[in-house]
């Protein structure tokens, strides 16, 4: 039984590699057929790219630059794949998401090309940096408008608040603001520019975390796949671990998207109902479709339960501070596979008490 779980555990946490290993060191000299089979379909997971089929067995290590790749065989079509996140590429997706990164902040194509190169001690070409931005255009609806601020300084401002012994770098992307909200949401507008001489810091000692509710939010969230999760899903091939995965994606969609205005917004307000201060820091802030989107990512967006209150406490916080209509607000949060939306003024009269 002891077995069984182990494999269980390993699998639900995506872990196939340590998986492969225990079964070829602890779980198949034993002969268990139970351990077998469950081994035989977490393989089954594994998808030929060349055929589609399914019936793949490990076939040696081979090492790269980057590290070590776990190689396949296809039994149907008899051709070899590995494991890699971007198949048929020679450099690993962390160069590539930081030259996409410093091309949309307005460098020039050489310019990018030493940065890159000094950055991680390799030797890119233009032709193949030129190459990358032909290929994720997709990914980076930024291009068409990047001539606007091609030779701006400084087109990203940061500033980092330590609130509740937690760091935050709150970002905004200044031609984006200046373009989309100065006219349409002058609000807002001042608001965030405020945040260039400092952020009241004693709010965040005595409010209560938007992300700690005492109450729930019931609503009807509609769900689908966009650009968010196609970026979200390319930015995390850059992670180094898991921590690093929301710092990737707010800077990939802040610096080549067209919506994402600002990341790591403080907000906060005083709410009646518990009586209590409420703070927290928005991920990302979107204006498209003439609404201001509150956006969270969520690895793991689907199972989560509590992410509808905490953005909606958010959409009360902004809507106040920020004096925007609660019907131009929306609040979504997403991963690299799911997108979810919603009202908040149509949930407003939904409060009720978390139990």
């Amino acid at each position: 039984m002891f077995r069984e779980k182990l494999i269980f555990f390993l699998y639900k946490k995506n872990t196939k590699n340590r998986l492969f290993d225990c079964g070829a060191r602890f779980f198949m000299p034993g002969k268990d057929f139970y351990c077998q089979t469950l081994l035989k379909i977490v393989m089954d997971k594994i998808i030929c790219p060349h055929c589609k089929g399914k019936t793949v067995v490990k076939k040696g290590i081979r090492k790269t630059r980057f590290g070590m790749v776990q190689r396949y065989l296809c039994k149907k079509c008899s051709r070899y794949f590995a494991d890699k996140p971007l198949p048929r590429c020679k450099y690993h997706p962390r160069i590539i998401y930081h030259a996409l990164n410093h091309y949309n902040m307005g460098c020039s194509l050489q310019k990018t090309r030493s940065l890159v190169n000094k950055q991680f001690k390799v030797n890119v070409g233009k032709t193949t940096i030129h190459s990358w931005i032909s290929k994720y255009q997709s990914i980076c609806p930024i291009l068409p408008i990047r001539e606007q601020y091609k030779d701006a300084e400084d087109v990203i401002f940061k500033k980092r608040f330590d609130h509740e012994n937690l760091s935050y770098e709150f970002m905004y992307h200044q031609y984006k603001l200046q373009r989309y909200a100065s006219r349409r949401f002058p609000g807002l507008f001042k608001y965030i520019c405020g945040f260039e001489s400092g952020c009241p810091d004693e709010f965040f000692e005595i409010g209560e975390r938007c992300s700690k509710p005492k109450f729930k939010v019931d609503v009807k969230v509609r769900a689908h796949v966009n650009l968010a999760c196609r970026m979200a899903g390319f930015a995390v091939l850059a992670k180094r671990n898991n921590r690093d995965r929301h710092s990737l994606v707010e800077n990939f969609m802040l610096i080549n998207d067209t919506a994402t205005v600002a990341c790591e917004l403080p907000v906060w307000y005083w709410e009646k109902s518990i009586d209590s201060g409420v703070t927290g820091h928005i991920d990302m802030v979107q204006i498209r479709g003439g609404n201001v989107v509150i956006m969270d990512y969520k690895p793991g967006a689907n199972r989560d339960r509590k992410a509808a209150q905490q953005l909606y406490h958010y959409a009360v916080a902004l809507s106040f501070r920020a004096r925007i209509p609660f019907e131009k607000i929306r609040c979504a949060w997403f991963d690299e596979n799911d997108y979810f939306e919603y009202s908040p003024k149509l949930a407003s009269a939904k409060l009720i008490k978390w139990k």
